[in-house]
């Protein structure tokens, strides 16, 4: 499926919210769902990735929707990284990692390696979900209350033991 087919497929699915997988195997394809992912959240997303790549989270439609959500005062976005190698050149930490409802977590190692995926949520119901750590092959449903509550669940286990990262060392 040629990029430009599989962003209105993406789109289509954000927008039905009815649950049905769309798969994605690229950092460009990843980037179109990140961006939907932004796009369809109502109030809070989840990200627990290894070193925030830029790729797919610095791509400019993803900066884009990101800046749009994470305007409004009463949402949130909550990242979880293995590997803090980024830093204010990242172009969404540019963006809006000093916003107030932006919170930066690093994962300690011992938890990390427990870790064998990475993933994405938007509210209770959207996901994309990497099955092996550092690959772009991936799943993702808008409209899968069921997963995405899991992978939540999962997200606050591992918040539990991580710590939060002070913002002006990342936006210096």
């Amino acid at each position: 499926m040629e990029l430009k087919e599989y962003r209105s497929h993406v789109k289509r699915l954000a927008a039905e919210r009815q649950g049905i997988p769309v798969y994605n195997g690229s950092p460009d394809h990843a980037a179109i769902i990140v961006e939907n992912m932004f796009a369809a959240a109502r109030s809070k997303i989840r990200l627990l990735t290894g070193d925030f790549n830029a790729k797919v989270y610095g791509n400019s439609a993803v900066v884009q929707r990101a800046r749009e959500f994470i305007a409004h005062s009463d949402h949130t976005l909550e990242i979880l990284v293995e590997d803090v190698t980024f830093n204010s050149s990242h172009p969404l930490v540019a963006e809006i990692g000093a916003e107030d409802n932006v919170t930066f977590y690093e994962i300690p190692k011992a938890v990390s390696a427990r870790i064998g995926f990475h993933f994405m949520t938007a509210d209770d119901d959207c996901f994309r979900y990497e099955a092996e750590k550092n690959s772009h092959v991936a799943v993702a449903a808008f409209g899968d209350r069921e997963t995405a509550q899991h992978l939540n669940e999962v997200f606050h286990e591992v918040l539990l033991e991580s710590r939060e990262l002070d913002k002006a060392s990342l936006t210096d």
